[in-house]
């Protein structure tokens, strides 16, 4: 047992060390630091990966153009950031110390806020071969990598509720009353999560978007 343990460690460092060595990913985008100033230009940032060995808290990595030097802020030194369309807030909720920084999910309510929290696991799997004198063998590996997503309301990012399957449809509903067509889904059930929210969401903002560029093309 203790084998194995020790050889899921070093595969998961493995993994990690590797994702690290190909680059990262650069959006336009900004953060504000804690003074409030805007900051433009890239920022990379993934959802950080479970593991006893992270400490608290994240960050992200700025730069101000393209071929300008990456900088690491950390999520102590900022208050938000924007990477595309996506904007991110930090909690100072403990149930939040590893993974701070929440995506602001919905914000069309004046008082309450969807908020996702993400975290990247890997799922360990068997597979199964054959040795070199023909016995079956089992080996150990990590089969993939996953998002782990969670969602929460609130006013604020540093007091929230989790939304679970007793709370859903009320949060939901009272949150996105001023979408009366998503709320009718998740009434009838055709919404039953919150993932399932987040593809109607991007389905609604599409449509919404569509409709404004054919309005100024009739100007």
């Amino acid at each position: 047992m203790r084998k194995l343990l020790l050889l899921l460690c070093i595969l998961s460092i493995t993994i990690s060390t590797k994702a690290q060595l190909f680059g990262k990913h650069w959006d336009e985008g900004s953060y504000y630091d804690l003074q409030g100033v805007k900051h433009q230009g890239l920022i990379s940032w993934t959802a950080p990966q479970k593991s006893l060995f992270n400490g608290d808290g994240d960050e992200i990595f700025y730069k101000t153009q393209k071929d300008a030097d990456m900088v690491k802020i950390k999520s102590s030194e900022l208050r938000s950031f924007i990477i595309g369309v996506d904007s991110f807030v930090v909690s100072k909720n403990e149930i939040f110390k590893r993974k701070p920084f929440l995506n602001v999910l919905v914000n069309t309510n004046d008082t309450l806020k969807i908020y996702r929290s993400m975290e990247k696991r890997s799922s360990p799997g068997i597979g199964f071969g054959v040795g070199s004198i023909g016995a079956v063998t089992a080996m150990v590996g990590a089969s993939f990598n996953y998002t782990k997503k969670a969602y929460y309301y609130g006013k604020n990012p540093n007091n929230v509720i989790k939304i679970d399957n007793k709370n859903f449809t009320e949060v939901t509903s009272k949150i996105l009353a001023n979408i009366p067509l998503i709320v009718k889904e998740i009434e009838s059930k055709s919404l039953r999560d919150m993932e399932d929210v987040e593809v109607a969401l991007q389905q609604w903002a599409y449509s919404q978007k569509k409709a404004a560029q054919a309005a100024d093309n009739q100007k």
